[in-house]
C-alpha cells in the first residue's frame, strides 16, 4: 500500500473522530475548519522534520492494526460518536497527543489493540485512556514481559511507575529509615491484570 493511500484511509477512517477550527495554512493557501486528526497529519506532511516524520509512521502503523475492525463494528462506533459532540472531540485530541508521545513503534501496535477493544465496547474511554498513559510511560520491554510472563518481578518492579504494577505491604524483607524491618512486594494491579487480559485474548 503506497503512503499516499494509507493516508487517504487514515483520514476516511480517523477524521471523524473529533473537530476542532484550526487556521492552518496549507499549501494551496486553504483555511478551513478541518478535523483534527486529518490536520495533525497534512501538517506532519508538509513540515519535513524527522518528529513529524515519525509521527506519520507511527499513525500509518496505526491505521495498518485497526483496519482489521468489522465495517459494522466502524459503523456503530461512528453513530455513537456522532450522538456525543465532545466525546467525539476528545477521542479524536486523545489519539493525537498519545500517538504523538509514543516512544517506541511496537507501543503503537499495542495502543491500536487496546483502541480495538474501544471501539468494541469491551472498555469504555476512561480505561483506554488509563492504559494508554500506561503504555506510555512504560518500556515496551516491560511492557511484553508482562504480557508473555506476569510473573516476572524485576519486570513487576520497573512498572509501578507505569500503575500496571503495585507496591504491596508484604514482600521481601528491607532495612526502612530507622532500622526497622519491612516488608516490600510488587504485584500486579488491577489495571494490570485487566492489560493482560486484554492483550492475551
Amino acid at each position: 500500500m503506497k503512503d499516499s493511500e494509507i493516508m487517504s484511509k487514515l483520514l476516511e477512517l480517523l477524521a471523524d473522530f473529533g473537530e476542532v477550527a484550526l487556521d492552518v495554512t496549507l499549501e494551496e493557501g486553504l483555511l478551513k475548519d478541518i478535523p483534527v486528526i486529518g490536520s495533525a497529519i497534512k501538517i506532519a506532511t508538509i513540515t519535513k522534520n524527522i518528529p513529524n516524520q515519525l509521527f506519520l509512521s507511527k499513525m500509518k502503523r496505526f491505521l495498518q492494526k485497526i483496519d482489521k475492525i468489522s465495517q459494522e463494528d466502524k459503523e456503530n462506533f461512528i453513530q455513537d460518536l456522532d450522538s456525543k459532540p465532545e466525546l467525539k472531540s476528545k477521542v479524536g485530541e486523545y489519539l493525537v497527543l498519545i500517538i504523538d508521545r509514543l516512544d517506541d513503534m511496537d507501543k503503537t501496535d499495542i495502543l491500536a489493540e487496546l483502541f480495538i477493544k474501544y471501539v468494541k465496547n469491551n472498555i469504555d474511554l476512561e480505561t483506554f485512556r488509563r492504559l494508554a498513559s500506561a503504555i506510555d510511560i512504560a518500556f515496551i520491554e516491560d511492557i511484553k514481559a508482562l504480557i508473555m510472563n506476569s510473573s516476572d518481578n524485576q519486570c513487576l518492579i520497573n512498572l509501578v511507575r507505569s500503575g500496571l504494577s503495585v507496591v504491596s505491604s508484604t514482600g521481601v524483607p528491607a532495612m526502612a529509615f530507622g532500622g526497622n524491618v519491612i516488608h516490600i512486594g510488587v504485584h500486579i494491579s488491577d489495571i494490570g491484570n485487566l492489560f493482560i487480559k486484554l492483550m492475551n485474548e
